[in-house]
């Protein structure tokens, strides 16, 4: 099989070693850890698209769901009822009873909580800002219950600092941002998913003047890190199969970094 076929598969988005251990992703991920164990009813962790903060998500879902019960919602709700479904589902696995309103659907899975004794249910919510605005009202009156505790992930943009939405600014008990990676973390970041899935012959292949190229056109975006070595190994693979003397299997050639970097946008051509 194609090398480069299995390469440029690891940085397919998803991937479950997408979390690393980044500093900025360490800090955020233990911020988080010790604000879901207070008596906190909602969290906000923010950034910018690309940031990690779905990653951190994950991770978090996995550590804690081994032990004790936290729910994971990765996909935005655009209707209160389909909510309410998933989440009592999710709760008591059972499908859930029919309820016409809100308040009726409510007091079924608060009694349900009650009745089973349960603790606060942690929830994690990504993608909050797709929401509509009522239905962020009404999950932040269910945290009033106290039965539940939710974390939000929203987008931080350069045109619109989420923050400055009155539904959360004026009700989220605590924030968190991640940051964008710094070029020494980007670098930590690409050598360890060529360590972590046995490809560690690629590593020398990128010089720093390789791995700067990188940082500099995708901003320490890790969604955007990954596109880019996808992309570029697409290309080697397509070499390899059809032009092999394209290649230089012992450092990765510039031009293909450029290439790259214009079939993104990146570099206008």
């Amino acid at each position: 099989m194609n090398n480069y076929k299995l390469v440029k598969n690891i940085f397919v988005e998803g991937n479950k070693f997408d979390y690393l251990n980044l500093s900025q992703s360490v800090i955020a991920y233990k911020k988080i850890s010790f604000s879901l164990q207070k008596p906190l009813k909602l969290i906000l962790l923010f950034g910018k698209p690309g940031s990690g903060k779905t990653f951190l998500l994950k991770k978090i879902h996995s550590d804690f769901s081994k032990k004790k019960r936290i729910l994971f919602y990765p996909a935005p709700f655009f209707d209160e009822v389909e909510f309410l479904k998933s989440l009592y589902q999710d709760i008591f696995n059972k499908v859930p009873p029919r309820s016409g309103t809100y308040d009726e659907f409510l007091k079924a899975i608060i009694y349900g909580i009650n009745k089973l004794e349960l603790d606060p249910i942690p929830i994690l919510i990504d993608e909050a800002q797709l929401y509509p605005q009522d239905l962020i009202e009404k999950i932040r009156l269910m945290a009033d219950t106290r039965k539940f505790k939710f974390l939000f992930t929203v987008h931080k943009t350069d045109q619109e600092d989420i923050l400055a939405k009155d539904y959360f600014k004026t009700r989220i008990w605590e924030s968190i941002e991640i940051i964008p990676c710094t070029y020494p973390e980007l670098k930590i970041y690409i050598e360890k998913k060529f360590l972590f899935h046995n490809f560690v012959g690629m590593i020398p292949m990128f010089k720093d003047k390789h791995l700067r190229f990188i940082f500099k056109y995708t901003k320490g975006n890790l969604r955007e890190t990954n596109k880019f070595l996808y992309k570029l190994f697409e290309l080697c693979e397509y070499y390899e199969t059809h032009n092999p003397q394209r290649l230089n299997t012992k450092v990765m050639k510039m031009a293909h970094l450029e290439m790259i970097a214009i079939e993104l946008g990146m570099i206008d051509a």
